[in-house]
C-alpha cells in the first residue's frame, strides 16, 4: 500500500513519529485521515466493476490523501479567530481518536464484535470505542489539551497534523487490557430483539433557537461554537462521519449543503452512511444496545447540550394493525416528550408549544445499501434528549416506542391528531387511568410478539412504563 506523509509536516515531531509507525500503523492514519473518502472510493471502484477493484482502490488511496491534505486546511481568516480554536480543535481531536480506537478494535477483536445482518457493520466497534473513551477521559483530557497546545504554538493549519497527534494520543493509551475491558462492557447491555432500530441525535447549546429562522443575532450567545457557523470551516463533517456527522441548520431545500454563516444543531445521524443521504442503515435490532450506543454518545459529545433524539423504527407486517388514539400519542408525550413548567409557571409540553415540531411522527422509506430495497420506517421525532436520563429509561422508552409501532397503523393515521395534541401542549390535562391501561396493553402486545426478548425483561419494564406514565400524569392531577 502507497502510504501518505504530508509535506506540510515540517516540525521535527512529525517526521520522528512517523518514522517509528509499522507499516500497519501508517495505514491506520493512512485510512482515519482520508475518513468517508476511504468508502467511498472503494464503492466507486467496486460499482465500475474494476478488473482488480482491490488493487486499484489501494493505489488510489495515496491520490485521495494528496486531495484531502489539500482540501483539509483550516483558512487564515478563521484561524485569526483565535477564541475559537481550542474548543473546535478539542471536537476534531476526540473524533480522530475516536476513529483510531474503532481501528484498534477491529484489530483486535473484531471476531467478538461481529456486524448484525442489513446493520451498520461498524456500530458495534464504535460502542466498544465509546465505552472505552467514557473511562479514559481525564487522561484524554490532558494529552488532548497538550497537542492543541503544541499545534497552536506550531501555527499548524493541516488536519493531517492533527490526525497524526490525534494517533500519537491514542498510541498512548490504548493498552491490551482496557480494550478487553471496553468490549467485554459493550457486549454487556445486548438483550436480543427482531425489530431495526436507528436514531439520531441533535445538540445545541441554543436549544430550539439554533435553527435559522430563530438564530439570527444569537450566535454570540453559543461561546465557543457560536451555534457552529464555522462547522465547515473546520471540516466537522470530515472529522465526526463514522457517527454521520453533520450541520442541520433546517434550511429544507439545503439541508446537506453548507449555508454560508448559518448555524444549526451538530447532528449525529446514526442512520446515514453516506454523504448524499442516499442510503441508509438501521443501526441495532437491540434495543439494549441502542439504549447504550444513545447514552455513550451523549457523554461522548458532551462539550455540546444534547437537545432532541429521533428514533427510527423499521415497520414490520403483523397483519392487522390497531388505530392508534389521541390518549396513545399523549401517553407517549408523558414518557419522551418535555413536560415542564414554562416562563409563567404552568406545565406544558414544551416542544409543541413552542411549535418546534412539524410532525411528531411519520413515516418514510429507507434504501438499504445491502439489498437495495426501501423499507418502510417511522420516526418518532418528538423526543427530548437529555444527558441525565439513565439507561434502564432508555431501554424502557424504545421498547414502549417500538411495542406500539409494531401493533397501530401509523401509516394512515399518524397526523390525524396533531391540532388535539397542540391544544393539549399549552393546557395538559391528566389522562384516565383506562387511557394508560390501553396505551400499555398495546405496547405489551407489541413487544411480546418479539419472541427474542425474555419474557421477564419485558414484564418489568412494562412495570417501570406503568410508574413512570402514573408518575408523570400525577404532575397534571
Amino acid at each position: 500500500m502507497p502510504f501518505f506523509f504530508s509535506e506540510h509536516a515540517q516540525h521535527p515531531f512529525y517526521g520522528t513519529f512517523y518514522g517509528c509507525l509499522s507499516a500497519v500503523e501508517r495505514g491506520m492514519v493512512l485510512r482515519e485521515f482520508i475518513g468517508v473518502t476511504y468508502r467511498r472510493r472503494f464503492q466507486f471502484f467496486k460499482r465500475h466493476r474494476y478488473q482488480h477493484p482491490q488493487s486499484s482502490f489501494k493505489n488510489n488511496l495515496y491520490l485521495a490523501a494528496q486531495r484531502q491534505d489539500r482540501r483539509l486546511c483550516i483558512r487564515r481568516r478563521i484561524w485569526r479567530k483565535k477564541q475559537l480554536l481550542p474548543a473546535y480543535l478539542e471536537l476534531i481531536f476526540r473524533h480522530y481518536v475516536l476513529g483510531f480506537v474503532v481501528q484498534m478494535i477491529r484489530k483486535r477483536h473484531a471476531r467478538v464484535l461481529p456486524a448484525e445482518p442489513g446493520c451498520y457493520p461498524d456500530a458495534p466497534l464504535i460502542l466498544a470505542a465509546l465505552e472505552w473513551f467514557a473511562e479514559h477521559e481525564p487522561e484524554l483530557d490532558a494529552l488532548i489539551e497538550q497537542q492543541i497546545a503544541q499545534v497552536l504554538a506550531e501555527d499548524s493549519r493541516h488536519l493531517y497534523l492533527y490526525c497524526l497527534r490525534a494517533y500519537y494520543i491514542t498510541r498512548q493509551l490504548c493498552d491490551a487490557l482496557p480494550l478487553q475491558a471496553a468490549v467485554t462492557r459493550s457486549l454487556r447491555y445486548r438483550i436480543g430483539g427482531q425489530v431495526p432500530l436507528g436514531a439520531e441525535l441533535e445538540f445545541s447549546n441554543l436549544g430550539h433557537r439554533a435553527s435559522f429562522e430563530h438564530s439570527f443575532c444569537r450566535h454570540g450567545q453559543d461561546q465557543p461554537f457560536r451555534n457552529f457557523i464555522y462547522f465547515h470551516q473546520f471540516f466537522l463533517e470530515d472529522v465526526s462521519w463514522r457517527l454521520g456527522g453533520y450541520l442541520d441548520h433546517h434550511v429544507r431545500l439545503r439541508r446537506y449543503l453548507p449555508v454560508p454563516w448559518i448555524g444549526g444543531f451538530f447532528e449525529y445521524n446514526l442512520v446515514r452512511i453516506d454523504y448524499p443521504r442516499r442510503y441508509s442503515l438501521p443501526l441495532t435490532r437491540d434495543p439494549g444496545f441502542l439504549a447504550r450506543y444513545i447514552q455513550r454518545v451523549v457523554a461522548f459529545n458532551r462539550c455540546v447540550a444534547p437537545h432532541s433524539l429521533h428514533l427510527n423504527v423499521e415497520c414490520i407486517d403483523q397483519g392487522a394493525l390497531l388505530v392508534p388514539q389521541l390518549s396513545d400519542y399523549l401517553c407517549l408525550l408523558l414518557l419522551g416528550g418535555d413536560l415542564t413548567v414554562d416562563d409563567d409557571g404552568r406545565l406544558c409540553e414544551r416542544r409543541f408549544a413552542r411549535n418546534e415540531l412539524i410532525k411528531m411522527v411519520q413515516q418514510r422509506r429507507h434504501e438499504s445499501l445491502f439489498d437495495h430495497l426501501h423499507h418502510l420506517v417511522t420516526e418518532y421525532a418528538f423526543l427530548r434528549l437529555s444527558a441525565t436520563r439513565g439507561y434502564d429509561d432508555r431501554l424502557s422508552l424504545i421498547l414502549a416506542l417500538a411495542g406500539f409501532n409494531r401493533v397501530s397503523d401509523l401509516g394512515r393515521y399518524c397526523l390525524e391528531p396533531l391540532g388535539d395534541l397542540l391544544y393539549w401542549a399549552h393546557q395538559p390535562q391528566a389522562l384516565a387511568g383506562p387511557e394508560i391501561e390501553s396505551f400499555l396493553a398495546k405496547v405489551e402486545q407489541g413487544m411480546s410478539a418479539d419472541l427474542s426478548l425474555d419474557r421477564a425483561l419485558v414484564q418489568c419494564h412494562l412495570q417501570r412504563l406503568r410508574h413512570w406514565l402514573e408518575r408523570q400524569n400525577a404532575r397534571l392531577a
